[in-house]
């Protein structure tokens, strides 16, 4: 069949985004699935039977089972003629179909687009999600690894239809099988062509009566008007044939549903103006911030997406140190980088997106509409504007800042956090009344001290082939660390100050009291 015609006015619509629709096959799930409550189930043959009209009939079968000559439909009476020992266990279509939407609701860490099909069969559209894991082929090794280690076998195939992943998994004879993406419905077609009818996903009676024409392969249906075959079998056959090949749209419906996320402007005349850019973004913006103020959520890290009528696109990225859903400060964010946006001959859609939100945070605002603590407040916002610009230009993660851990010992008592996302251990504080040096050494440098006696403070010592005397000093100041560490140190500081007027924080580091020898440390330098 080839696809419709497009209209002259086709352009001045969004084209919906593309998809790719990964189908994953269980063929054994009911059997496997019953396999963690029943070992038996991994090596005897294995059937779950239902009541069909006063008699028993198998339902599902395990691999042994199959091999060995039963089959779903088959008299479980007729079954245990061929196999006497077969293990027999009631089937529940239910629990199939809700174990499924678990292990579907598990599948959502490869993408959050997932919906199950019928009892057997997930669908996941791994559209944008496949450059998180290295490609479409380490996506589907990874998802083939993860369900091969539950126990489950499974197909796998890649189309831009759902129709067209579904026929491929369960007929196709390469595992997995991967139809281009962009390729079309002749594309799409010409990999359908040889599978069989069934294929299209018909109900039993209408593909029993296309074969019983000849009509066995999809290839014979598409040299048949539709008129003809909608007026002979019905509407299914053309509908079903039309939506893997991408001419009628057949959504995913997630399981979980996602919230409005994305806008889009598209242009019946391209632009190519820095200032037709820079509106575009602002309309954008306004929209995708009412959907994100609405939901309560904060956008983390935004996708500017143009495509551009040669076929190519240009894609900007900025990320924020905390959630956020105002304009103003997205749109600076973007008005830095928007030169870097290449028009060509021109952009005829521009998208934007968000896929890292968070749950919104505000202030608490006083009677006159201005948030309480002003000046506080103005000075954190001045700050977090200033990391987000920082953090898009040098990266996020090399951005952080100290905040205090409970530990006694100087270098533990202080972690490195991301901008503004948390605050450290709650019950944790800097020291107060106690001496601490600006610069700490990491690790502290080993010298070489002289001491009156040896657990008695340090008359001097040798640093770097220089000889300091130690003209004053206080201490000691004992610390210990954790004492569930095996590596707990004993510390001695002091701290001492030579001729010259300058301040060391030294440690002696051993054991006290004994007479054993000892090391010293220089750990800090005071300003």
């Amino acid at each position: 069949m080839s696809p419709e015609p497009t209209t002259p006015f086709a352009r001045q619509l969004p084209t919906p985004p593309p998809h790719r629709i990964l189908a994953a096959w269980l063929p054994w799930w009911p059997t496997e699935r019953l396999a963690r409550r029943h070992p038996e189930a991994r090596t005897h043959p294995f059937v779950t039977v239902g009541d069909h009209r006063g008699r028993l009939v198998i339902e599902a079968a395990n691999p042994r089972a199959t091999r060995s000559g039963l089959t779903p439909g088959m008299p479980l009476a007729d079954g245990r003629a061929i196999v006497p020992g077969v293990v027999v266990r009631p089937s529940d279509p239910a629990a199939d179909i809700l174990a499924l939407e678990r292990l579907a609701r598990w599948a959502d860490r490869f993408t959050p687009r997932v919906m199950p099909d019928r009892a057997d069969t997930l669908y996941l559209d791994i559209a944008g999600c496949d450059r998180l894991f290295g490609g479409e082929e380490a996506l589907m090794a990874s998802l083939r690894t993860a369900l091969e280690n539950f126990g489950l076998t499974v197909r796998l195939a890649l189309a831009d239809t759902p129709g067209a992943a579904w026929a491929l998994a369960h007929y196709g004879a390469a595992d997995p099988a991967v139809v281009p993406t962009g390729t079309g419905p002749s594309g799409i077609g010409s990999a359908l062509a040889r599978l069989p009818v069934a294929a299209l996903r018909l109900s039993a009676d209408v593909a029993a009566a296309l074969i019983s024409f000849g009509l066995d392969r999809i290839c014979t249906l598409s040299v048949i008007e539709s008129v003809k075959l909608t007026r002979r079998f019905g509407p299914e056959p053309v509908t079903r044939l039309r939506q893997a090949l991408g001419l009628v749209p057949e959504p995913i419906t997630p399981l979980r549903p996602l919230p409005p996320r994305e806008a889009h402007r598209a242009f019946a005349e391209p632009i190519s103006t820095a200032a037709d850019i820079h509106a575009a973004v602002d309309g954008l913006l306004d929209d995708l911030c009412l959907a994100l103020s609405r939901s309560g959520e904060g956008a983390r890290r935004l996708h500017l997406v143009c495509r551009r009528v040669d076929g190519d696109r240009r894609t900007l990225t900025v990320g924020t140190s905390r959630p956020l859903s105002r304009k103003k400060p997205l749109m600076g964010l973007f008005a830095e980088r928007l030169d870097q946006v290449e028009p060509g001959f021109g952009i005829d859609e521009i998208a934007l997106a968000t896929d890292v939100v968070e749950t919104l945070d505000e202030l608490q605002t006083d009677w006159t509409g201005g948030a309480a603590g002003g000046y506080q407040a103005d000075e954190e916002e001045g700050l977090a504007n200033l990391l987000d610009r920082l953090g898009n230009r040098f990266g996020f993660g090399r951005i952080t800042r100290p905040a205090p851990h409970q530990s006694w010992l100087p270098e533990r008592a202080v972690r490195h956090h991301a901008l503004l996302t948390t605050r450290g251990d709650g019950a944790a504080s800097w020291p107060v009344g106690r001496r601490r040096p600006l610069r700490l050494f990491s690790p502290p440098q080993p010298v070489e001290a002289v001491t009156l006696e040896s657990t008695g403070p340090p008359l001097g010592f040798q640093r770097c082939g220089r000889q300091h005397r130690v003209c004053a000093s206080e201490g000691p100041e004992r610390m210990e660390c954790e004492w569930w560490r095996e590596d707990a140190p004993h510390r001695d500081y002091y701290l001492a100050e030579d001729e010259a007027g300058r301040r060391y924080w030294l440690y002696r580091e051993g054991a006290r009291d004994t007479g054993a020898a000892s090391r010293w440390f220089l750990h800090g330098l005071f300003a």
